[in-house]
């Protein structure tokens, strides 16, 4: 859901909420009250004419939970268009906050710069618009059974439920990781983060993750809280030079899940399939060797694995 916020500086601001309920009941009920708040309730991409402050009580009234998502993109988020704090949002309702969604371009390490985050549990969601890339970021959870109950409890870190890990792309690889110049195309790519493009002095940029998070956060150290889960980082196949769609398919066809080819199988395995060259470059790629190139601006990075 696309709530409407009082942005940064007087300006308009909206952010993503991800809303998860029990029964298919509670999810009718829920967008029966929602049609009173958007012009037209059919389509993906209508905004709220309420806040999050105001959605989140909704949500709950018919048993539901809701999460910030991709918190730190520049468009459609809290931290990016929105706020320095989200307890400046949500006020005395922040403790009804138990989870966040870091978003592609972010990870543990940089969310974990901020304090009010500390007591959040993080969660490594795709964002996928396309069947390909569904589970390009997924979280591992311990849990009884499948079941809302269940993943609830995983999310509040209750009853020896919880997150066991963080599966996310490199940040670099985000679209939004650095500063992009909207007027000559490059990605700003600075030690520090700069609001005029230093190649052509253009001030029409869009903000980067990093850069974003490096001006708003509060810690002098970055220490994960202890229960905070390992975040393990994959490289998508396609992403990986010299791995196009036909490669893929045939990986897929003999080895079924990408998981299990980033992860799980051996390079011999691979090479069997594909060959040595391609081989090679998932390798590279599987255990961080590959030179990253930053994304932003709606680009998303790249790597090299030579």
């Amino acid at each position: 859901m696309e709530t409407s916020e009082e942005g940064r500086n007087g300006k308009c601001g909206a952010a993503h909420n991800v809303c998860f309920f029990p029964y298919l009941k509670d999810i009718k009920a829920f967008s029966k009250e929602m049609s009173k708040h958007i012009k037209n309730i059919t389509l993906s991409t209508q905004r709220l004419d309420i806040s999050g402050y105001e959605l989140i009580d909704i949500v709950e009234k018919y048993n539901g939970i809701l999460i910030p998502a991709h918190i730190f993109t520049p468009f459609k988020s809290y931290y990016g268009n929105c706020t320095d704090r989200m307890k400046n949002i949500f006020k005395e309702k922040y403790d009804k906050i138990f989870a966040v969604e870091l978003g592609l371009s972010s990870d543990t390490f940089l969310a974990d710069q901020i304090s009010e985050l500390e007591d959040k549990t993080f969660l490594t969601n795709s964002d996928a618009h396309s069947l390909p890339k569904i589970a390009r970021e997924y979280n591992k959870i311990q849990v009884e059974d499948i079941s809302f109950k269940e993943v609830v409890k995983a999310l509040k870190r209750e009853d020896g439920r919880r997150i066991i890990a963080n599966y996310g792309l490199d940040p670099k690889l985000g679209k939004y990781h650095r500063t992009f110049c909207d007027n000559c195309n490059n990605v700003i790519d600075t030690k520090e983060p700069i609001l005029v493009c230093p190649n052509c002095g253009s001030n029409k940029v869009t903000f980067g993750v990093f850069d974003r998070i490096e001006l708003i956060k509060d810690k002098l150290e970055t220490k994960s809280p202890e229960n905070r889960p390992p975040y393990i980082y994959q490289i998508p196949l396609g992403f990986i030079p010299g791995v196009g769609g036909k490669t893929i398919e045939k990986l897929l066809d003999t080895f079924e899940t990408e998981m299990n080819i980033l992860h799980k199988l051996s390079k011999d395995d691979i090479e069997a399939v594909v060959g040595e060259k391609v081989a090679n470059s998932i390798e590279i790629a599987r255990k961080g060797k590959a030179t990253v190139q930053s994304g932003g601006g709606g680009n998303y990075g790249k790597i090299e694995t030579k």
